[in-house]
C-alpha cells in the first residue's frame, strides 16, 4: 500500500501520511538533509505524517525535451552524499513522474523507497524508462547527455555497469507487465543495446 498523499495547493503544502513508521524515518532522513533538488521539510509528527512544500511543476515525461545533463547533476549530488562500503542513497523509484521541472529547476521527489546501492542502479533504472519512450536516435542523445554530465564529478564501474543491466531490466520489465503496460516502442531493443555502451 502506497502512502497516502494530500495536495493542499492554496496552503502551498502537500501532507504525506506514509503507511508505516519505516517508511516515515526514510522520507524524514532524506528530506532533513535540506536538498536544493528536494521539497522543504515544512512540519511532520515524528511519526507518519510529513508536511512538504507544494511544487507547482511539470512532470519531466510531459516535457518536450528534459535537460537530461541537469538531472544527472541532482543524481551527482545525491550519490556522493554518503558512502557505505561502496554503495551510496539511490533515489530507486525512478519513474519520470517523481521527477517535476518547475521555477527553472528540476525536483526530485518521493524517497520512501531509497536504499544503499551502487549508483550504477539509479541512472541504468531511470534510463530504462526513456530507453521505452524515445527513439532510437532521441534515447541516444538523452544517454549521452546524461552520462557525460553525471561522468564530470562521479565515477561509474563499468563492471558493475553491465552485471546490473540484465538484472534491472528483469526487474523493470516484471514491474511494467504487473501494472499492465507494454512495451510498444519499435526502438526498445536498440535503446537497450545503446545502454550497454556507456564509453
Amino acid at each position: 500500500m502506497r502512502s497516502n498523499v494530500i495536495i493542499q495547493k492554496e496552503k502551498k503544502q502537500v501532507i504525506k501520511i506514509c503507511n508505516s513508521p519505516k517508511m516515515f524515518n526514510k522520507e524524514l532522513y532524506i528530506y532533513q538533509k535540506k536538498l536544493p533538488f528536494t521539497p522543504r521539510l515544512l512540519d511532520h509528527d515524528g511519526k507518519i505524517t510529513l508536511m512538504l512544500e507544494y511544487i507547482e511543476g511539470i512532470a519531466i515525461g510531459d516535457l518536450a525535451q528534459p535537460d537530461f545533463a541537469h538531472i544527472a547533476q541532482i543524481y551527482t549530488e545525491l550519490h556522493l552524499l554518503e558512502n557505505k562500503q561502496g554503495k551510496c542513497i539511490c533515489h530507486v523509484d525512478n519513474n519520470p513522474k517523481n521527477y517535476l521541472y518547475a521555477n527553472n529547476k528540476y525536483y526530485l521527489l518521493d524517497f520512501s523507497d531509497w536504499e544503499y546501492k551502487q549508483p550504477e542502479t539509479d541512472l541504468i533504472h531511470f534510463l530504462l524508462f526513456w530507453a521505452s519512450i524515445y527513439n532510437k536516435v532521441k534515447f541516444k542523445l538523452a544517454f549521452k547527455q546524461l552520462m557525460n554530465s553525471y561522468m564530470k564529478k562521479a565515477a561509474i564501474n563499468p563492471l558493475e555497469w553491465e552485471l546490473l543491466i540484465p538484472e534491472l531490466i528483469e526487474r523493470f520489465d516484471s514491474r511494467r507487465n504487473k501494472f499492465g503496460k507494454r512495451e510498444t516502442n519499435p526502438d526498445i531493443i536498440i535503446n537497450r543495446e545503446t545502454l550497454k555502451n556507456i564509453y
